[in-house]
């Protein structure tokens, strides 16, 4: 082994972590807040109907008033009470069905064979007769709304199809509906409406926004996935073991309750947004995402009906316990009382169910070509971690750039969206500064694709059923090689509400169009309650905060923030049983703040012990030698072997730096894969491994190597140690688990990805 190989394999064996601090300090880019504005305008979403005003321009209102052929439209919008809104000042979006497509609608709700009495009689959806005045008030209000968005969607935005999957559009009700291209190169809403093609009948600019002709009333599913999957044929097999393992009612969930008390919704104190009213939402919907298998490629495995089902979960888990380690006194049963969690048919099914709710496009960041947050460098994949309702599981869900053949990458060539695909040495590298040889990272599990066609995004009031095209399975090979790897897991993909009330992956504009007093989108502030995962010692909500989609160096350009007297801990997600170096990221800065961790198997603070010793996030300022002896950090332009040796120094300090894979968003020019060292250090500002800009690159902490449990919940600690210091913060943005035993790889290092 060559000396620098021998060096650079001791440097990657660090732990690091990262914590991301407030966004406010992070220096964003005004060319990207002017961009947002430009696309996506927001407005006051209740505005005042007294403050009207004079246009010179047709408003909404006075165009629909003036088409005939929206005429009933009108009627929905008049006793939606939402007709004098429309002549009020903001910046809609409203999608104007034609009166053909609201006397279909009307007629598919008054004649729905669904909408039946116990006796099997037709109820009409409470409908009184066939027409628009038979609908109700609340229906009405309901089709209002969903066709208006308190923000600017325009056709351009509606036609781009991201890379997961259709696009998802807010709307004034709260719900989302997709946006996708149909194969004649037309906009589909809804899976169903078609936005006009012709030049003059869509983006029809008006004083308060623009307005788009549609054919159809976009459809609006208010069915629970429970209700909803009963009516999918094609998931017959797959339903009735649903019903079976008594999962059904807990499909029927769609919000939760919280206490609303929130000490205040303001930004930092000390920074400028310090007197910003910020976005705080005001219920907590539940949603869940459900993988399934539909009949054709169940019938593809031998799955014609439940008992071949069952025969087959007999097969897959029968010797579970061998790789997955159930709590003392639990057993696997293949018999069949279907409803016990270690039954084989309902850990089947259970591993299917994510308690978070995403459209394909929500279920990593995927790439988007208008997005200028997607902040992927130099390669660097979209994949994410998710808890499944199989206790104590993760699934990794993967989004690979690049398609590998013979051996060799093929760049940019952009593929599906994967379950527990696994690459070989998949986070370890044989090469100073890249990835690594392909031929040394070959794809050995291809994994389970994801639809995202028609199969796919298929939507309930409560969440998204996904068709996948092979049977999905917790077995050997998830713990021992899937997961066998740094365990890069996100905020966004622990707290689960984020993303099922559309705060994830939101835009600074989206989160401003919900806001009830128009303020910046740029922040969500939360109940102390709000989160399952979350837990605050002090009863409040210490400051707590999710900076969404924005020129962060943050992964996935977003972050959870906190600030002042903050004490909380969160839920670390479940990894198979061993040990673990724990990392977190963060940018060193001034107003960072001074914090212990401590971990734990249950919230109760007294049961925690302390990772190490305190913590300084004010470290490392460059142009102070004690922080830089304290750390061993070294710019860029100090050292000429690509920071390997630095990294080693480092790494005895217990830090690290930021992998090479993201940078902020308006940064990352470099997308495609590095082929050597000299792409990085020749371009230090397009990653956040040498990005300098703030003094230091971004750095990670290791606070320590600990024996994980696969059968134990576990919280990890952050509590601020001078809480008197109130404009002091710091920021929770992704934290890495390692198995030591990937750290400890005799042949390859870890990490620079």
């Amino acid at each position: 082994m060559s000396v620098l190989h021998n060096i650079f394999r001791h440097v990657v064996k660090g732990i690091s972590g990262r914590n991301y601090l407030l966004p406010s300090l992070y220096g964003r880019g005004l060319g990207v807040g002017l961009l947002c504005l430009s696309l996506f305008s927001s407005c006051n979403k209740e505005p005042d109907e007294s403050d009207l005003y004079t246009f010179t321009g047709q408003t909404i209102q006075e165009f629909v008033e003036g088409d005939d052929n929206l005429s009933l439209f009108r009627q929905i919008l008049e006793r939606a009470n939402l007709w004098a809104e429309m002549r009020t000042y903001g910046q809609y979006t409203c999608y104007a069905p034609s009166n053909e497509g609201v006397i279909a609608y009307v007629d598919s709700l008054w004649n729905d064979p669904k909408s039946t009495d116990d006796n099997g009689n037709l109820v009409h959806n409470g409908m009184t007769e066939n027409s628009v005045e038979g609908l109700t008030d609340q229906q009405c209000k309901e089709i209002a709304k969903y066709h208006i968005s308190t923000m600017t969607y325009l056709y351009a935005n509606l036609s781009e199809t991201s890379s997961a999957g259709a696009n998802e559009v807010f709307t004034y009700l709260g719900q989302t509906f997709s946006s996708e291209i149909c194969n004649d190169g037309s906009v589909r809403l809804g899976g169903s409406a078609i936005v006009d093609k012709d030049n003059d009948r869509h983006d029809i600019e008006l004083a308060n926004g623009y307005l788009h002709y549609i054919n159809k009333v976009i459809p609006r599913n208010t069915q629970t996935i429970n209700e909803m999957m009963k009516n999918l044929t094609q998931y017959k097999v797959f339903y009735e073991a649903l019903d079976k393992t008594g999962l059904l009612p807990l499909l029927s969930k769609t919000s939760k309750e919280f206490d609303n008390a929130i000490d205040n919704n303001h930004g930092r104190p000390g920074s400028s947004w310090a007197s910003t009213e910020f976005y705080v939402p005001a219920e907590c919907k539940v949603r869940y995402t459900v993988f399934a298998e539909d009949s054709a490629t169940m019938a593809a495995n031998g799955i014609r009906s439940f008992a071949d089902l069952k025969a087959k979960c007999i097969e897959w888990y029968k010797d579970a316990e061998n790789w997955y380690p159930l709590p003392d006194g639990e057993k696997v049963s293949t018999g069949d009382d279907y409803t016990y969690t270690y039954n084989v048919v309902n850990m089947f099914v259970r591993y299917h169910i994510l308690k978070a709710g995403m459209a394909t496009s929500k279920l990593l960041f995927g790439y988007n070509a208008s997005n200028v947050n997607w902040n992927f460098a130099f390669g660097g994949e979209p994949f994410d971690y998710y808890e499944t309702l199989l206790p104590h599981t993760l699934m990794k869900i993967w989004q690979p750039l690049y398609q590998r053949e013979n051996g060799e990458v093929a760049s940019g060539s952009r593929t599906g969206i994967f379950i527990n695909r696994f690459r070989q040495h998949n986070t370890l590298t044989d090469e100073v500064g890249t990835m690594g040889k392909a031929q040394t990272h070959q794809v050995l599990i291809p994994g389970i694709l994801v639809y995202t066609d028609s199969r796919s995004n298929i939507k309930a009031l409560n969440g998204y059923v996904h068709g996948i095209n092979g049977m999905l399975v917790y077995s050997a090979d998830v713990p021992q090689k899937v997961l066998n790897e740094r365990l890069r897991i996100d905020t966004g993909s622990m707290l689960y509400e984020l993303a099922n009330n559309d705060i994830r992956f939101a835009t600074e504009a989206e989160i401003a169009s919900k806001n009830l007093n128009g303020s910046a989108g740029t922040m969500t502030r939360f109940p102390v309650d709000y989160f399952d995962n979350l837990y605050s010692f002090t009863g409040t909500s210490s400051g707590i905060s999710w900076y969404t989609q924005g020129a962060w160096r943050a992964w996935e350009a977003d972050q959870l923030s906190f600030w002042g007297a903050y004490d909380f801990a969160v839920k670390l997600p479940s990894v198979p049983t061993g040990d673990y170096e724990l990392r977190v990221i963060y940018p060193p800065m001034a107003n960072s703040g001074l914090m212990q961790y401590f971990i734990g198997t249950s919230r109760n603070a007294a049961s925690m012990q302390p990772l190490g010793v305190p913590f300084d996030a004010r470290y490392p300022n460059s142009a102070l030698d004690a922080d830089r002896d304290a750390t061993g950090y070294m710019l860029s332009n100090e050292f000429s072997d690509y920071g390997v040796a630095s990294d080693l120094v480092m790494r005895n300090h217990s830090y690290m730096r930021a992998p090479a894979s993201f940078s902020r968003g308006t940064y990352n020019s470099i997308k495609e894969r590095a082929t050597s060292a000299d792409q990085l250090i020749q371009t230090v500002s397009n990653c956040c491994r040498y990005e300098e800009g703030y003094g230091t690159s971004m750095m990670r902490r290791i606070l320590g190597t600990i024996h994980l449990d696969q059968r134990n919940d576990y919280w990890l600690r952050l509590r601020n140690l001078i809480p008197e210091e109130t404009t002091l913060g710091g920021s929770f943005d992704f934290l890495e688990l390692v198995p030591t035993t990937v750290i400890n790889d005799a042949t390859m290092t870890e990490d620079w990805y």
